[in-house]
């Protein structure tokens, strides 16, 4: 009789272990999902950068999520190039300011011509993303990587602002040297930069506009 209901407790904490630790996978899948609507929600557009540069580990991890993003048929037309020479932002940068003399223009490339403008934000990182002019979709899959950038560099607390400014500097004519430094195909064009590096900066969300998203049902 006592081994029975030994037998029948051990059957019972057995079903109990396992509902508990159906219980806690669910939990834990639960919280992964909420940090991904985490980082997208706390993400911002980072303006001011710490000098310091984030880790190798870091810098990896952004990268690897950059290339696992989703892409049309899966060409994986873009091409990335990661910056961290101090020389070559520094020649971008000027390059930047002598092309920007004499422009009007919006947004914080209006102060280029003032005493330590960085079109960059003085980020110590900054990965340039090319698409592919062959290919029609290549620009919605740089899109595609550059989102994975920004929110996998948030779950790490690094902060990011994307520089469109860079297709106008890179894409120029006479940048053709950047291009080659950099080793950018001749079948690919700069979409976008992306800096990257430790916040300086909390900033605010900035209003968003949810007349735009209508339901049809």
């Amino acid at each position: 009789m006592n081994m029975k209901k030994m037998f029948i407790a051990a059957i019972a904490s057995l079903m109990l272990f396992s509902c508990n630790n159906s219980t806690t996978e669910k939990t834990s899948d639960m919280e992964q999902k909420n940090t991904v609507v985490e980082a997208i929600m706390s993400r911002r557009s980072i303006r001011s950068y710490k000098p310091e540069q984030i880790t190798p580990e870091q810098l990896d991890t952004i990268v690897k999520c950059a290339i696992n993003a989703p892409s049309a048929l899966n060409r994986q037309s873009w091409e990335v190039r990661v910056i961290q020479s101090a020389d070559l932002l520094s020649r971008i940068n000027n390059s930047f300011v002598e092309k920007a003399k004499g422009k009007s223009l919006q947004g914080s490339a209006a102060r280029a011509q003032e005493p330590g403008f960085s079109v960059f934000h003085g980020a110590p990182t900054l990965i340039i993303v090319g698409k592919d002019k062959r290919n029609p979709y290549s620009a919605v899959d740089c899109g595609l990587l550059a989102q994975n950038i920004l929110l996998s560099a948030e779950s790490m607390n690094i902060g990011t602002c994307t520089i469109g400014n860079m297709a106008s500097i890179l894409n120029d004519p006479d940048s053709k040297d950047f291009l080659k430094e950099i080793n950018m195909p001749d079948t690919h064009e700069v979409v976008f930069g992306i800096a990257v590096g430790y916040k300086n900066e909390s900033p605010d969300a900035k209003p968003r506009d949810e007349s735009k998203v209508q339901y049809i049902r």
